[in-house]
């Protein structure tokens, strides 16, 4: 198995200035509360075989074993929340199979490590190259989730997993993208 593309969502609401608290939902306590976020669900893609996989608590296991098949494990952000937040629950994986799409793709713009720059979402990256972007915001998958909408998280999850692995298809074919900003091509080295 050459690569999964992955993506995670979580139980528990982040309060920000643009997601208030609302009563009757639990929300954790920031963007670092790795562990107080909580794992609802993992979605993947395997490159190779192009079957799409859902992971939740029961079959978490099943997740573990597909890692550690794996060459490479590719995210869009997963250095700064998914793969913390797995490695939060006992759910990580070798980061060297790690390829994280964001972080090569801010690199390539010039962006600072520490920096999250505006415009450079997955969203507005994918709709400048030609790929449909996000079906929605996963603001709003936590409170999904605690109202039972189980399905509705699933079926976001697996959206940005279908984002994330058309745009990794596009720079393993291409090597470069439009920087959403500019317009100007980027060019993405992806590791071997």
């Amino acid at each position: 198995m050459s690569a999964i593309i992955f993506d995670c969502e979580i139980k528990h609401g982040v309060i920000t200035d643009n997601n208030q608290k609302q009563l009757g939902y639990a929300y954790c306590n920031g963007w670092q509360d790795f562990s107080g976020m909580g794992v609802s669900v993992i979605g993947a893609y395997e490159v190779d075989t192009q079957a799409t996989r859902v992971f939740c608590a029961d079959n978490a296991a099943d997740w573990l074993a597909l890692t550690a098949r794996a060459q490479h494990i590719v995210s869009f952000n997963g250095n700064r929340f998914d793969i913390p937040l797995l490695e939060a629950h006992d759910l990580g994986f070798d980061p060297d199979k790690s390829i994280d799409l964001a972080a090569l793709i801010w690199a390539a713009a010039g962006v600072l490590d520490d920096a999250h720059p505006k415009g450079l979402s997955l969203d507005a990256i994918c709709k400048v190259n030609g790929i449909p972007g996000k079906t929605g915001s996963g603001a709003d998958a936590p409170q999904n989730w605690q109202d039972g909408k189980i399905g509705r998280v699933i079926d976001y999850c697996l959206g940005d997993v279908r984002a994330t692995a058309k745009l990794y298809e596009l720079i393993v074919l291409d090597g470069w993208i439009y920087d959403p900003r500019t317009m100007e091509m980027l060019h993405v080295r992806l590791p071997r």
